[in-house]
């Protein structure tokens, strides 16, 4: 069987299930393409081949052990394994072996999933940038912090990735790279054995081409029963168009997208409108850069003072501003976002999504810099889950996409919403 590698993760563990190909076969399969494809983009941290295969040929010989026996995965490497280095991305932290997995990777290793590696992350996934390239176009980023995940699971390196996001270290990459991602309510998934930036912030996610699979993951991470696809015959969702206090940062090709996909939404029958933002949210992002740098600095100020040089210029001047926000400034700006959580409630009651821009534009030129994170991050400090959702390319290919909100704690909704707007913006062949 041919292509087993652009096969989402749902069809690869069904063909495995019913054995018409064996997890080696489709491992082999990746293992090819990154073989082909990773000396021009650099997704890996750490990639063991052999090793790889031994397990999924051992895989071959086992009874289906869950609901993805078989299907490889990748792991941004702030994230612990036990048989793998995980550096964080830090030249601090390269010689780094965890004596045990990180919560989500045991879970998906009692799945049945086989880890291929560990991808790039920027250190300490912030800003500086390790050496992936964009499979769209290696001279322009693939985003971060979760470059490497975002990039492999682009070129059919990989299914499925795990990401994390404290700004916009998720959405932003599967935004530049046109794959699906989620951002989960925060601590909606385990975070134990995940390295820590800013705990009101920090969030596992998982990125994928299907989002089929997002759902797939979800079930799996949170111990559920994997759901079948969302039907919406009788009952189209809300889905309102929010510009946002940043709309006219953006690019206008982005502008574009956005008002392109609310079309597509609304020619569906679905209610497809817009919502102003409430006066308020244009102080999230200021209340983000606040209590993220406040929190990094509280929690990483080991590798500040002991680090030097061996610590970016971005990531001291991180831990430098953190250390002079003052408590009622912290608090201050927690306060921000609490009275924007109790109004964006109220607005919930009239539409069940928003959808947003998930990125300024296309990826910009260059690997020296990750991109603007401004579009996720005011919706990362209000702690409420996200999705990236791919929607064509600009004139030089590059990618192009949206993100669908929804409220705290409504992820399974949110992700059945993601399906359906997928299926309109990105029909099947």
């Amino acid at each position: 069987m041919t292509d087993l590698n652009r096969r989402s993760a749902r069809d690869l563990a069904q063909l495995i299930k019913m054995r018409e190909v064996k997890p080696s076969e489709v491992m082999q399969a990746h293992l090819d393409r990154i073989a082909l494809r990773e000396p021009d983009i650099g997704a890996f941290q750490y990639l063991d081949a052999d090793r790889t295969m031994d397990r999924a040929m051992a895989a071959d010989l086992q009874q289906a052990r869950g609901p993805l026996h078989g299907v490889p995965f990748v792991i941004k490497d702030i994230i612990d394994t036990d048989d793998m280095p995980t550096g964080w991305g830090s030249d601090l932290y390269s010689d780094r072996w965890p004596d045990r997995n990180a919560a989500c990777v045991q879970k998906f290793l009692d799945a049945g999933a086989i880890p291929i590696g560990k991808t790039v992350t920027t250190e300490f996934a912030y800003f500086r940038p390790g050496k992936t390239a964009n499979p769209h176009n290696l001279a322009h980023t693939p985003g971060g912090s979760s470059s490497g995940s975002a990039a492999a699971v682009a070129d059919f390196m990989a299914p499925l990735a795990f990401g994390s996001q404290s700004a916009a270290s998720l959405i932003r990459p599967a935004a530049y790279c046109g794959v699906y991602g989620f951002r989960p309510t925060i601590h909606g998934y385990p975070l134990a054995g995940v390295m820590g930036l800013s705990p009101s912030l920090d969030t596992l996610g998982v990125l994928a081409r299907d989002p089929n699979d997002l759902a797939l993951a979800d079930a799996v991470l949170r111990g559920t029963n994997p759901p079948q696809a969302a039907q919406f015959e009788d009952n189209l969702p809300r889905i309102s168009l929010m510009r946002g206090p940043h709309w006219m940062d953006g690019s206008i090709k982005m502008r574009d997208t956005c008002a392109r996909a609310l079309s597509a939404i609304a020619g569906t029958g679905a209610e497809a409108g817009e919502i102003a933002h409430p006066e308020i949210f244009a102080d999230l992002t200021a209340a983000h850069n606040t209590v993220m740098a406040y929190e990094a600095a509280q929690l990483r100020r080991d590798e500040f003072e002991k680090g030097i040089p061996a610590i970016s210029p971005q990531f001291h001047a991180l831990i430098e501003t953190g250390l002079e926000v003052s408590e009622a400034d912290f608090q201050h700006a927690k306060a921000v976002r609490d009275r924007a959580v109790m109004i964006l409630e109220q607005l919930f009651l009239d539409t069940d999504a928003l959808l947003v821009p998930s990125a300024p534009g296309s990826a910009p030129a260059g690997l020296e810099s990750t991109g603007d994170p401004l579009f996720s991050r005011m919706w990362n400090l209000l702690q409420i889950p996200s999705v990236a959702v791919p929607f064509g390319t600009n004139a030089d290919g590059l990618p192009l996409g949206v993100q669908l909100i929804a409220p705290c704690g409504s992820d399974a909704r949110l992700l059945d919403i993601a399906q359906w707007v997928g299926s309109i913006l990105n029909p099947p062949d």
